[in-house]
């Protein structure tokens, strides 16, 4: 008796361990969902987690009847809780509990099939059953973690979709339908070995579908979360690059009349209107500074126009900013590059705008061989609460200003970099680090 319990307390043990790392991984690396700072809270969800987790196999193996469909219930979203606590309430979350669960469960059932079933003889009523489930968890731990590394080192960029709660109950609801008629024809004594392996090839290109359903929809997710991104701040480019165009064209008249200017500055010289001849200089000077083109040369286009756009919303809200440093033209691509800018200066301008004092803003780009670092400092109300590189936002709208914030540490991991947040003497800093492509 002891024995197995030993033994089901170590399965238990892993899975409980290899399962918390698995949906921590997945929603660190492949879901773009906001965390918060490390709260107590957290704590008691992990406790709550591993202790259903150990009473799972106990009580429905030899508890009192009437509790199995409580613990079972329980067991199936234990980890939900903790997903509240770290990434904040949604019912979303218990949707792609249920459907990532089960869709471990299947697969363990269909490697208990094929290779656990006959391995060795149960210590405890259903002991091959939970090992498959662990050599699933561990196998998928596995997977999680060689796709991290790809995605370091910018060889593959995979990322989960976020589909609706109906979408994931559908499908839910297609994987479990399947694994029950698969189970039954694995209990059925008519079943022959051709059959089993049918059921569990079929099972194979179903689960194939469902990942494809998933990656096409990420994809096309993927690209309308980054239109609405992008929409305004392309709009502001667009609005900067007619300016600057506008500005040129004013610039190539004022070079093709200077001729006839200086003569006509020349006559009034030589007949003496020296206060007619200051006039004009006058007028000369307003038109060069009027055609002046640029009020930012980063050496990047993109970031200049952008740049500009954002210098005049801090302008009109009374808050100075300065630049400082080279942005690099190429070995970052457009779209994260404009990601990255606009979300920080987003955030800055709407920080400093709230300061009753001083209005600042000063970015700071140092671009060093391959390695870009990107730091914009601004005036803040007060000093921010930074934990573990995580901020408690002030907006109504939560989900956004965290979203931006998911964006840029995105771009940043994307390219192998990091986002540095920290806050002193009422002066917030973001620093990014951008690792450049060859």
């Amino acid at each position: 008796m002891m024995h197995s319990f030993m033994v089901m307390m170590a399965i238990y043990t892993v899975r409980g361990v290899i399962g918390l790392a698995n949906y921590y991984m997945a929603f660190e690396y492949f879901f773009v969902f906001p965390s918060s700072r490390w709260k107590k809270a957290k704590g008691i969800c992990v406790g709550i987690y591993f202790l259903i987790n150990y009473l799972y196999r106990p009580m429905i193996n030899y508890g009192p009847r009437v509790f199995h469909y409580v613990i079972w219930m329980l067991y199936l979203v234990r980890i939900v809780p903790f997903l509240w606590a770290k990434y904040g309430y949604k019912k979303t979350y218990l949707a792609i509990v249920l459907f990532y669960g089960n869709i471990i469960d299947c697969i363990a059932q269909n490697i208990h099939v094929l290779f656990t079933g006959n391995i060795f003889d149960e210590t405890y009523k259903a002991m091959n059953v939970d090992f498959s489930v662990m050599i699933t968890e561990v196998l998928v731990f596995c997977i999680l973690f060689v796709l991290i590394i790809l995605k370091r080192v910018n060889f593959i960029k995979v990322y989960f979709t976020k589909l609706t709660i109906i979408e994931y109950m559908l499908l839910f609801g297609l994987d479990m339908s399947f694994a029950i008629l698969e189970a039954s024809i694995f209990k059925s004594s008519l079943a022959t070995s051709y059959i089993k392996k049918v059921c569990i090839v079929t099972y194979i290109f179903l689960m194939a579908l469902i990942i494809h359903a998933i990656m096409v929809r990420n994809q096309n997710t993927s690209m309308n979360a980054m239109i609405g991104n992008l929409k305004e701040p392309m709009k502001q480019i667009k609005d900067s690059y007619i300016e600057m165009n506008e500005k040129n064209t004013e610039l190539r008249r004022f070079r093709h009349d200077v001729k006839n200017l200086l003569i006509t500055l020349r006559s009034l010289v030589s007949e003496g209107k020296n206060t007619q001849a200051v006039e004009y200089i006058d007028k000369m000077q307003g038109a060069v500074e009027k055609s002046n083109v640029k009020l930012f040369d980063t050496g990047n286009f993109i970031a200049d126009a952008l740049l500009e756009s954002k210098f005049k919303v801090a302008v009109q809200n009374n808050i100075s900013m300065t630049v400082t440093g080279n942005i690099p033209a190429n070995r970052i691509e457009d779209v994260s590059l404009v990601i990255l800018i606009s979300n920080l200066l987003d955030n800055a301008i709407e920080a400093a705008k709230l300061v009753d004092g001083e209005r600042k803003i000063d970015i700071q780009s140092i671009l060093k061989k391959s390695v870009w670092i990107l730091s914009v400092k601004n005036s803040c109300v007060q000093d921010v609460v930074i934990r573990e590189n995580r901020i408690d936002t002030t907006k109504d709208n939560k989900e956004v200003h965290g979203f931006g914030l998911s964006n840029i540490e995105r771009v940043t991991k994307d390219y192998s970099g990091k986002l540095q947040l920290s806050c002193k003497d009422k002066v917030f800093t973001a620093r990014t680090t951008i690792m450049l492509t060859a």
